[in-house]
């Protein structure tokens, strides 16, 4: 996921806002999956960092697949139709790179992996009589 944070970041073309999407969409359901092995406060505060990205890729997402859909029903490239929303995904676009910016200045590639490792081992532990 944290590979297509910085994909997007550098150009949020169609393909890189969706694969983004994917990339947190799944992230999230491995946090649900593997939540009885996690501590709950790393899990939130991640959730709760992706929260307004995936919100901001998903306006610009919807455009994109708007405008894909009214250009395949037969509407002109330059209609005013499409340069609204063209308009509109360059303001979504902005957003959503503040979003991702300001996601990756909170180093979630150095917090990340090791605050669930930890908590995954100390879960792990705990079950087999560890420490």
């Amino acid at each position: 996921m944290l590979e297509q944070v910085e994909r997007c970041t550098a150009k949020a073309g169609v393909d890189e806002v969706h694969d983004l999407r994917v990339s947190i969409r799944r992230f999230s359901q491995a946090l649900r999956i593997f939540a009885s092995l996690l501590s709950a406060k790393p899990v939130k505060s991640m959730r709760k960092a992706l929260r307004p990205v995936m919100e901001a890729a998903g306006c610009v997402r919807d455009l994109d697949v708007g405008m894909e859909r009214l250009i395949d029903d037969g509407l002109e490239e330059n209609s005013v139709v499409l340069e609204g929303m063209r308009t509109e995904r360059r303001r979504g676009e902005l957003a959503l790179r503040g979003r991702l910016l300001l996601l990756k200045s909170k180093e979630p590639r150095r917090t990340w992996p090791s605050g669930l490792h930890v908590h995954a081992t100390s879960s792990a532990n705990r079950e087999s009589g560890g420490v």
